[in-house]
């Protein structure tokens, strides 16, 4: 059996050696993401919860040759973490939504694991270069009268607004819906991210393939602009906080995006074997008329010798 397994694994490298594959697709997908931010962790009126976040549409091209690969996916994306408002004495009141919609244009390299004809599994390593389309936060609050009284920590400032009420324990504020905190201009509008993890093609027939693609993604610079982020660092003495010192929107922390993505897609795939190259050598000389003139020259000295 180990003597019929070996010439079948030659075979399939063999195959898959001479093959290159370009396919052509859509796909679409989910994110699970993270807002990593100091100074939301430090407030005690935040507390992150469970965030799904979609990738409607995407479109990939590919590439691949023996062991590695390309892969391009221009796609939608939404990312950014939803926060649960908590009041002065711990009970849930609303909801924090950090959102950031971008076009991201990822360019990822493929390693392939294995090489068969129909299945091909490849550790990704990828830069996503992203535009931002809309980014903005939003609150919203529903509760009872008794339960709208926040702590605001030291340095934030209070809205100037009739319906927000300073008291000594904690600061009274209205009910909203989706009301914009945090608007669009407060916003960075390019990002990188860089991202690591898995593709995987299922050839389905000779010309389709189903594919899955599920990666970590990481942000590598602030998503806020300098501008905003200068605010948070030095507060203003025209925006009180509660106990009337200088403030500010938010505490600030350094904040970075994470988010995991899993993708799903159909693509078409074209298969080119590479082109046989015919070896040519040098033609051998011929020594054939030489032995014959060598042959004649003897006939011709024993025919002498027999007339002596």
């Amino acid at each position: 059996m180990r003597y019929f397994l070996i010439p079948c694994l030659i075979l399939i490298y063999g195959t898959s050696f001479s093959q290159e594959v370009e396919s052509f697709g859509v796909f679409g997908g989910f994110n699970i993401p993270f807002t990593i931010d100091q100074g939301l962790k430090n407030d005690p009126r935040y507390f992150g919860r469970f965030t799904i976040r979609g990738t409607p549409v995407g479109f990939s091209y590919g590439y691949d040759k023996v062991g590695y690969g390309f892969l391009f996916t221009p796609n939608y994306m939404q990312i950014g973490q939803k926060f649960t408002i908590v009041n002065y004495a711990g009970g849930t009141v609303g909801t924090r939504d950090v959102q950031m919609n971008y076009f991201s244009l990822p360019v990822a390299l493929r390693l392939h694991v294995n090489d068969v004809a129909f299945f091909r599994l490849s550790i990704v390593a990828a830069l996503n270069f992203s535009y931002l389309l809309k980014g903005q936060e939003t609150l919203t609050i529903n509760a009872v009268p008794s339960a709208l009284k926040l702590t605001y920590p030291p340095g934030v400032s209070v809205p100037q607004n009739p319906d927000y009420e300073v008291s000594y324990d904690g600061v009274v504020v209205p009910n909203m819906n989706n009301s914009v905190y945090v608007s669009n201009d407060k916003f960075s509008h390019f990002q990188v991210f860089a991202g690591v993890g898995f593709h995987s093609d299922f050839d389905i027939s000779e010309n389709w393939s189903i594919n899955f693609d599920g990666r970590a993604n990481f942000g590598i610079f602030d998503p806020r602009s300098t501008s905003y982020i200068n605010q948070l660092k030095n507060p203003s003495a025209s925006t009180p906080d509660a106990n009337g010192h200088p403030g500010a929107p938010d505490l600030y922390g350094q904040r970075r995006d994470i988010y995991l993505s899993a993708t799903f897609g159909i693509s078409r795939i074209f298969q080119f074997k590479a082109k046989f190259r015919e070896k040519k050598s040098t033609p051998l000389k011929h020594t054939r008329p030489q032995v014959q003139s060598l042959s004649k020259t003897k006939i011709q000295t024993k025919a002498k010798k027999k007339k002596k």
